[in-house]
């Protein structure tokens, strides 16, 4: 490729300057463009921190009502927050919902009452993901304040040296740029007397209710500017005839969070050592505004290491080293909202945050000042398989899935789950009295029940008295309980590395053994087996429940194969019983053309036994068969003439309403017997996909290509993998074991 000329790269250049040139636009304005936009966003211009906070949750996650919004609803909703965790990030954080409905529970506690200075300390074992949550909600945070709905404004000060009759000279212009160190909102630049009667006549009248009403604006009407604002205010005030000319320098401009600068944002990690300096200040500056004011002391721009993060976030990366010094330095903050610089008192109004390992609480527990400035949020490990499997998705690709059978990953990840779970729970022993009489679809001790219901899905499964006791009362026991589970059992990481060596041992395994594409698929017994022989700590997984959870797959697996073989058999249904009357009155040995169906029928033992398997709860002797076969006979004889005399078809006659029924409701519950029973079906579905699956009775090869499809296109199967569990099924000799 030509090298781009001169001319080329002006032009980029010049594309880049109006590129920024647009996106900067605007993000210093007046005072008198404040208010304007003011009264038009209140809700997006007047906001502190803590609004911030509650909007950027709400911004970054979507979420539906708990269980169809039930009458018992105690507001625990399904939240999606890969938006805000996992998108377009370079280590995402996987959220459970019992974590996703504590953080908006937070949220909105900063909109139900007034807002005070207290530390947030996120609370988690090790491994359970805390600087990944922080560090990504942290970038969330910058990113939000660069869009619209993310607007922060803050107060600059753009002193006219022209207008107080000192001379020109400051600075270029004459005017003399001062930032607030603490980020003051412009509006506090109001004198508190007169804020709300500026606020009345500014905000539209469907708002005004909303500001002066609601506990999370209070701050609008009650906090002061910081020393520095309030005291160039005042000296202003001194030397200008009229308030109005010092709100012509009073500008707003875009409040922008930036961690790498410490803008709104600052982070410290345990090794990060103190700063030398407490007291921070800009020589320049201080030296213009006493020559600005001929007072040295006048206004003195001085301030600390918390201004740069007032109406911002203070983060401790874990309560270590130098951080617990820094803890213990918040309290008197936490307590009064205040900082003392020298004879200077600085407003400190910040999101405290810090990360905490549960056995670090004790260093705490002790300082009283903290005890009702404390909020704890559990990290704990993750409750929601679909959330443990997408972090095996993110540790080796989503291309993962397809050398599993369907349900196998899901369930590898109940696994993990069940050792982070309780297995005595008090609310489930209140709640159910005889777990046992779930057995065909759960663990002993309902942690699969628990799982779901942590995952906002009330089990099919679930009878109708338990599903009315489970009220408000019983789901807030239930999930309290999950605050205290996750903090032991598998972490993050260990289970991350147990399904590496699980997948790499048996995907290498999968690629030697038998399949159409030489390839088998991963199963449940790959499964049972890798974490009974191989997997360190076994204990912790609770008793039974690897049994458990395959005879609970074992279940499902033969629901799927038995709605895959009945959706399609009403009409074969139809077609057998008229086909079978018909035969009946034929001797074996004879082919015979059915004129009800169209079908040519090869009158033989194989065609009656198929029928029949159907139309006989047990077992009967051929005897019995052939007995049964004579009497349908001859009541078909004299079903024939009603059907000449009254023009009936054959679908209206008694007795073939009778066997339909019959069929119909002994298919239900035996629907695959015959692959259970003849060997013809088990070997045909072996060879299904080859010429060799030709040779099948036309019965057997219609069932197991039904089979087979039905199972690809309603339950998410490869057809290698329906061939698979079609098989599995089969090998567990279903007839004798109650699946």
């Amino acid at each position: 490729m030509a090298p781009k000329s001169s001319k080329d790269v002006a032009n980029i250049l010049a594309l880049l300057d109006r590129k920024l040139k647009r996106e900067e636009k605007g993000t210093v304005i007046t005072f008198t463009q404040f208010l304007e936009k003011v009264s038009t966003q209140p809700d997006k211009i007047c906001r502190n921190i803590f609004q911030i906070f509650h909007d950027l949750i709400y911004y970054y996650t979507n979420e539906e009502e708990d269980f169809n919004n039930d009458p018992e609803s105690i507001n625990y909703k399904t939240i999606n927050c890969d938006k805000l965790f996992v998108e377009e990030t370079d280590t995402p954080f996987f959220t459970d919902l019992p974590l996703a409905n504590r953080l908006v529970r937070l949220a909105d506690s900063y909109n139900e009452g007034t807002q005070q200075n207290k530390i947030y300390i996120f609370v988690g074992p090790p491994g359970s993901g805390k600087s990944t949550f922080l560090n990504t909600l942290l970038q969330r945070f910058e990113e939000y304040s660069h869009t619209p709905d993310g607007q922060n404004y803050e107060v600059v000060w753009r002193l006219d040296s022209s207008k107080l009759n000192t001379g020109s000279g400051h600075s270029s212009g004459g005017i003399l740029e001062i930032p607030c160190p603490s980020h003051d909102h412009p509006i506090l630049m109001i004198p508190r007397a007169y804020r709300g009667e500026v606020l009345e006549a500014l905000l539209p009248s469907e708002q005004k209710a909303r500001i002066f009403n609601k506990k999370e604006y209070e701050w609008l009407l009650k906090d002061k500017p910081c020393a520095i604002c309030s005291s160039i205010y005042d000296a202003l005030l001194g030397r200008l005839n009229s308030p109005a000319e010092i709100f012509n320098m009073i500008f707003a401009r875009r409040y922008y969070f930036n961690r790498r600068l410490g803008n709104g944002i600052s982070v410290f990690n345990p090794g990060d050592p103190h700063p030398e300096k407490f007291v921070l200040t800009n020589e320049a500056i201080q030296k213009e505004l006493s020559s600005l004011f001929k007072d040295s002391n006048l206004v003195q721009y001085i301030f600390s290491r918390y201004a740069r993060t007032n109406n911002g976030i203070f983060a401790l990366m874990d309560v270590k080293g130098d951080n617990e010094k820094r803890l213990m330095d918040l309290h008197g903050i936490i307590s009064e909202g205040v900082h003392k610089i020298e004879e200077l008192e600085e407003n400190v109004k910040s999101l405290f945050i810090a990360l905490m390992n549960p056995e670090d609480k004790e260093k705490i527990k002790d300082v009283n000042s903290f005890h009702d400035r404390i909020v704890e949020i559990n990290v704990n490990y993750i409750l929601n398989y679909a959330e443990e499997v997408k972090t095996y998705y993110h540790s080796l690709g989503k291309q993962i899935e397809k050398h599993f059978l369907p349900g196998v990953l899901e369930n590898f990840a109940k696994i993990v789950i069940s050792s982070r779970l309780n297995p005595d729970s008090e609310a489930i022993r209140e709640w159910i009295e005889y777990p046992r009489k779930y057995e065909k679809y759960c663990d002993d001790d309902l942690l699969l029940l628990k799982m779901s219901l942590y995952s906002n899905i009330i089990p099919s499964w679930l009878q109708d008295e338990d599903r009315k006791t489970f009220d408000r009362n019983m789901r807030r026991k239930l999930f309290s309980e999950s605050e205290k589970e996750g903090r032991e059992g598998f972490s993050g990481r260990e289970s991350i590395n147990i399904f590496n060596d699980f997948y790499t041992a048996y995907r290498k395994m999968s690629r030697q053994g038998p399949g159409t594409n030489g390839e088998r698929l991963i199963t449940m017994e790959d499964v049972k087996n890798f974490f009974l022989k191989y997997v360190e700590r076994i204990e912790i997984i609770p008793e039974g429940f690897i049994e458990s959870i395959i005879r609970l797959y074992d279940y499902n697996v033969m629901e799927e194969i038995k709605e895959s073989l009945f959706n399609h058999n009403q009409e074969r249904i139809c077609r057998d019983v008229q086909n079978y009357l018909f035969a009946s009155n034929y001797d074996v040995g004879e082919k015979q053309y059915c004129p009800y169906t169209n079908e040519t029928i090869e009158i033989g033992e194989a065609f009656f036994e198929v029928v029949e398997q159907h139309l006989f709860k047990k077992k009967v002797s051929m005897e019995s068969r052939k007995n049964f076969r004579n009497e349908i006979a001859s009541r078909f004889t004299i079903t024939l003439q009603e059907m000449v005399i009254e023009d009936k078809p054959i679908r209206e006659t008694l007795i073939y309403k009778e066997l339909y029924n019959i069929y119909m409701n002994n298919l239900r519950e035996n629907i695959f017997e015959p692959f259970l029973k003849y060997t013809a079906y088990e070997n045909a579905i072996k060879e299904f996909g080859t010429d060799k699956f030709n040779k099948y009775d036309q019965r057997v090869k219609e069932d197991v290509s039904f089979l087979l499809k039905n199972l690809t296109t309603r339950f998410r199967y490869s057809e290698e993998g329906a061939k698979q569990v079609c098989i599995y099924i089969i090998s567990k000799n279903a007839r004798q074991t109650d699946i």
